[in-house]
């Protein structure tokens, strides 16, 4: 390890410093960004908007925690406040529709995914109305997030109850949406009327194939919402986080990285940087974070590649599929979670960008260089399509929200995450030898 830190030092060199202030202004400006512009976010179809918040909140938390700073940020009481609310009843009326399901199934006598299209037949996307809030659409991200935003309440005494509440609401919705393979979609595309049906997409050179049920991603947010929400609630060893750990360690590729989905598990080795272009080295952190909160055990041999694994390429954590900023999210918990001298590591080599990509008006851009195929920089245009700049700004606000979290992790320690200290068998010398 003592050889990665001299590397990633070396390759910090050149890029301009961060101060304190400097960070500090950043996050000033970025919450004035938020404040005007989240919620004029688009509500329906994609969980943009609900995501947003959920981080937003989960950052307004870490900015009252001011660590003796001499220059504090400005209070964020208000808005925490209607941040909150909005939380609440989003996770609540999630929870509320898997109710009338249960309940709609009791009358019925039937299990309450009975009957689900597992063929990806049917009308796909037809007839479903993406603005209608009421049948939340693609949840299992935004509950997840909510869920971290809790357990910090939680962790900090602030709004005990409600945070308490939301907890259970947040258990609840994730454990009914874990699928019989441990993972995570979307949704809950097996219980009809829960979210997206079984859809087809193309295979390449032809034919068509189904969508997968369980995705790494969704489950990255789910696992380590649920292990944290657990944790602050007590639970003694919930059945849900047993088998989502056992879905990550089936899915985990030789190497130690992560696929898009369990069925794209690979085992081939050696360096790996050139892994789908680094994705799925960018998928990584987030899969150990997520084990890591649900309790893995941190003398394993999955933990102990999955680190090499990201540790040998720390310069792909920011080069992810589908939100790169997302991946980069969840490798700053991690590394904020493994302790001073692996966050100082990645404040070096992040930070700094993220200061670089922030505009005049507060908000930020994504950092991604996606230099390699598949890398989704979050605010590049897809193509010549009809709305592309309204498509830009929105996701300016989605990108602003995380990159103000790990810019406040930097000032402040999470109550809720636990600290992730590992055995020193278990962090291995960088397999390159560099």
């Amino acid at each position: 390890m003592v050889a990665l830190v001299v590397l990633l030092a070396c390759a910090a060199q050149g890029q301009s410093a961060m101060t304190a202030e400097a960070r500090d202004d950043a996050i000033r400006k970025g919450f004035d960004f938020l404040d005007e512009r989240l919620w004029r976010m688009q509500d329906g179809g994609s969980p943009q908007k609900q995501y947003s918040i959920a981080i937003t909140a989960w950052a307004s938390l870490l900015a009252a925690d001011h660590e003796g700073d001499v220059k504090k940020l400005p209070s964020r009481t208000k808005e925490l406040e209607r941040l909150r609310k909005y939380l609440e009843r989003y996770v609540g009326t999630v929870a509320n529709e898997y109710g009338k399901s249960d309940e709609k199934a009791r009358k019925r006598g039937k299990p309450a995914d009975a009957g689900a299209k597992g063929d990806g037949g049917g009308d796909g996307l037809d007839g479903l109305d993406f603005g209608d809030l009421s049948k939340p659409l693609q949840y299992v991200w935004p509950v997840s997030m909510a869920a971290h935003y809790f357990a910090e309440c939680f962790a900090r005494g602030r709004d005990k109850a409600d945070a308490k509440q939301g907890l259970k609401d947040a258990i609840a919705v994730l454990e009914a949406a874990q699928q019989k393979n441990g993972g995570w979609g979307h949704d809950d595309a097996a219980r009809p009327g829960m979210g997206l049906p079984p859809i087809k997409i193309p295979k390449p050179g032809g034919g068509s194939e189904i969508y997968p049920a369980t995705l790494l991603a969704a489950s990255n947010c789910a696992l380590s919402a649920l292990g944290v929400a657990h944790a602050r609630l007590g639970t003694k060893t919930p059945a849900s986080l047993a088998k989502g750990i056992q879905y990550f360690l089936t899915a985990q590729n030789e190497n130690g990285t992560f696929p898009y989905d369990p069925t794209q598990r690979h085992t081939l080795t050696g360096d790996t940087s050139a892994m789908a272009g680094g994705l799925e080295v960018a998928r990584t952190p987030a899969a150990f974070f997520a084990l890591c909160c649900a309790g893995a055990r941190l003398t394993g041999n999955e933990v102990r590649s999955a680190v090499r694994a990201m540790d040998d390429h720390p310069e792909s954590w920011s080069e992810g599929h589908g939100s790169a900023t997302m991946a980069l999210q969840f490798a700053a918990l991690a590394s904020r979670a493994r302790g001073d001298s692996a966050w100082s590591l990645f404040r070096r080599l992040y930070l700094p960008r993220i200061l670089a990509h922030q505009e005049q008006n507060g908000g930020f851009t994504c950092i991604a260089e996606a230099k390699q195929p598949g890398v989704t920089s979050d605010t590049e245009p897809l193509g010549d399509l009809p709305g592309m700049d309204d498509w830009i700004e929105q996701q300016k606000v989605y990108v602003t929200s995380i990159h103000v979290l790990i810019l406040l992790l930097d000032r402040s320690r999470p109550g809720a995450i636990p600290p992730i200290v590992l055995p020193a068998e278990t962090v291995p010398e960088p397999a390159s030898g560099k």
